[in-house]
């Protein structure tokens, strides 16, 4: 068995180091990805433990040991890029008010809430730059960049760049039809996009800009789904929302159960990364 695995391991990094020839993608963060069959992405950190998006919620993360955090990132008025999903801090905070409106110095007066709406933790909100130096060599950080004004997007790559990430970042796309775009301003970042169709999953790789792709489960081309994960293409889907919140009534065996389903997806986003991590190494055990 040892053997088995070691020979599909020495395939998936000589597939990852032809797909980084191939596509603009870092080729450090395929041959990292190459290294295990399955991947755990913390969907805004530990966040059920600790608050989204908050520094406590990436570390526990990494203690967890999951290979990715997601992230979400919007800019106060002052051009200070943040870690923050919503438009307004008045779900996560102490505070009120548009993101958009609030400048870096009032934003550091908040304190992020333990849960949506409930009490106050002793957490700040954080900067995109203390997450990239904290998470440098311990994890990789998916960015969800929810900022409206685009042009935040080319000062998200400079601090990447900056602060040597490049290998370590996943920035997201909504719309695949953004890679070409998005692709000059820095090759070295991996864009991550998604599909919403095989048409748009064609398109991506047709690109040759990227191999890594979010799809959902509304794909239903099994065969050519996994003989494209045979071929190297990183499939991505979430279990967030009813299959979490059915794995955590009902067990991991909904987890498992994911997995003889979609046994072409390499990356699986979830919200309860604890208990999917158990899973999984549960099942290497074996």
């Amino acid at each position: 068995m040892i053997h088995v695995l070691t020979i599909f391991r020495v395939l998936l990094i000589v597939s990852s180091i032809l797909f980084s020839v191939a596509y603009g993608q870092s080729g450090r963060l395929l041959t990292k990805l190459s290294e295990k069959e399955q991947h755990i992405a913390a969907h805004r950190g530990a966040h059920k433990e600790f608050p989204e998006n908050s520094i406590a919620s990436i570390l526990e993360a990494i203690r967890l040991g999951v290979s990715v955090v997601e992230i979400d990132i919007r800019s106060t008025k002052d051009g200070v890029l943040i870690l923050m999903h919503d438009a307004t801090v008045d779900r996560t905070t102490t505070g009120k008010g548009k993101v958009s409106q609030l400048t870096y110095a009032e934003i550091q007066t908040l304190y992020l809430r333990d849960t949506p709406a409930g009490a106050a933790s002793n957490c700040h909100i954080p900067t995109l730059k203390e997450v990239l130096r904290l998470c440098r060599g311990k994890i990789i950080l998916d960015i969800d960049f929810k900022e409206e004004n685009e042009k935040y997007v080319a000062k998200t790559f400079e601090l990447i760049a900056a602060e040597n990430m490049e290998d370590e970042v996943l920035f997201f796309l909504y719309d695949h039809r953004l890679i070409e775009k998005f692709y000059k301003l820095n090759p070295r970042i991996t864009l991550f996009p998604r599909a919403r169709s095989m048409k748009d999953l064609h398109e991506i790789l047709k690109s040759k800009r990227t191999s890594i792709i979010h799809i959902d489960e509304s794909f239903d081309n099994y065969n050519e789904l996994v003989k494209l994960k045979d071929q190297g293409v990183i499939l991505w889907m979430n279990t967030l929302g009813d299959i979490d919140e059915k794995a955590l009534r009902e067990g991991s065996t909904v987890y498992e159960i994911f997995l003889k389903k979609y046994p072409y997806v390499r990356i699986i986003q979830t919200d309860n990364p604890s208990l999917w991590k158990n899973m999984l190494s549960g099942m290497h055990r074996q």
